[in-house]
């Protein structure tokens, strides 16, 4: 337990320190912008190669990814280095606009970049958050073996009741897999579910197996409870898969957007320097 609250206090401790060196890059932006602007400079070109550079900065993560080697340090780290740089780049990026914002594509290029800068916060907050939530299922899935266990869970499910044939009370079992249990098995959760996991159908399908326990005798009893179990074990799957799969989906939209961006920005450049005739 004590090694835990230590870690704990320096993972605070951490972010409590990189929090202020970033905010110690703000200020020193800010200030450096500020002698631009008395030397008579263009605080927009200054800020707008700051806002450059950090944001190229920002696809190190993507490459760190698909980088094998370990010398370049571990992901958990260059994903720090990311979130941080991302605050910074942010900050920036309102110093730079001229605000309010004029032209059509100067309005799609900033929407963009706050958009993109919005879906990273989800993404670490979900990040940070799903796994607290999937701690507490007793056990873990593989997002790529839950298909494959789904499948286990409804030809055992199938299998019990068949089972419980042989039983006084199989019939009632029966009845109710096919009229309830057997879409529950055999399909995949809702649009609403995978995107707001409850456990509510989950605790509706347990109550109506325990009530028909005043029709049953002891030696179906026995089977109920096993399809009550995997009722349980079905929602574990379906919660893990819907949780993983937001993940993905929000990463998947994060990077896909960003790369937008960096085309956005391409074309704002050679636009800028053509406007300054440093271009032809």
């Amino acid at each position: 337990m004590a090694a835990i609250q230590g870690r704990l206090t320096f993972l605070r401790v951490r972010r409590l320190l990189a929090l202020s060196f970033t905010l110690s890059l703000v200020v020193v932006a800010w200030l450096a912008l500020e002698q631009v602007r008395r030397w008579l400079g263009d605080p927009a070109m200054a800020s707008g190669w700051t806002l450059l550079v950090s944001t190229l900065g920002l696809y190190g993560l993507g490459m760190r990814k698909r980088a094998i080697a370990r010398s370049l340090g571990p992901v958990a780290a260059w994903l720090q280095v990311h979130t941080y740089l991302g605050l910074f780049a942010t900050v920036v990026f309102v110093m730079h606009v001229d605000w309010p914002i004029r032209g059509q594509f100067e309005l799609a290029m900033a929407a963009m970049f706050l958009f993109i800068s919005l879906s990273g916060a989800v993404l670490l907050w979900h990040s940070r958050r799903v796994p607290k939530l999937l701690a507490v299922v007793k056990r873990d899935y593989r997002f790529e073996d839950i298909p494959q266990i789904q499948a286990d869970l409804a030809a055992e499910a199938h299998a019990t009741v068949l089972q419980s044939a042989n039983t006084g009370a199989g019939a009632t079992l029966a009845e109710y897999y096919q009229r309830r249990l057997l879409n529950y098995f055999h399909s995949p959760r809702s649009w609403l579910y995978r995107c707001l996991p409850t456990g509510t159908r989950r605790r509706q399908l347990l109550r109506e197996l325990e009530d028909l326990d005043r029709y049953l005798d002891s030696s179906s009893l026995v089977f109920r409870q096993k399809l009550s179990s995997l009722v349980i074990s079905k929602d574990d799957t379906d919660f893990h898969h819907a949780m993983q799969q937001r993940l993905r989906w929000l990463v998947a939209s994060h990077v896909a957007l960003t790369w937008s961006l960096l085309l956005m920005i391409a074309v704002h450049i050679v636009l800028v320097l053509r406007f300054q005739g440093a271009m032809v």
